[in-house]
């Protein structure tokens, strides 16, 4: 959620940074398991989830979503 518009390889680096060993395959697996593969999704997903528990967002993420949904 911190970084919806990355990839799973960016993905899998951040969480090694974290001591969280995932592969890139992984974290590909894990998205496709929750029908995030691509970024549009993650992206919803992360709109859902700030209008449900209304969290706190980053400037680039509140960037990314005015982007690809102009009603945010």
């Amino acid at each position: 959620m911190e970084y919806p518009t990355q990839g799973c390889l960016r993905v899998s680096q951040e969480l090694d940074l974290r001591s969280i060993h995932v592969s890139s395959g992984g974290v590909r697996g894990v998205w496709q398991r929750h029908k995030l593969l691509n970024r549009y999704q993650r992206l919803l997903r992360l709109e859902k989830h700030y209008r449900k528990e209304k969290i706190q967002l980053s400037d680039e993420q509140i960037k990314m979503l005015e982007r690809f949904d102009s009603e945010f």
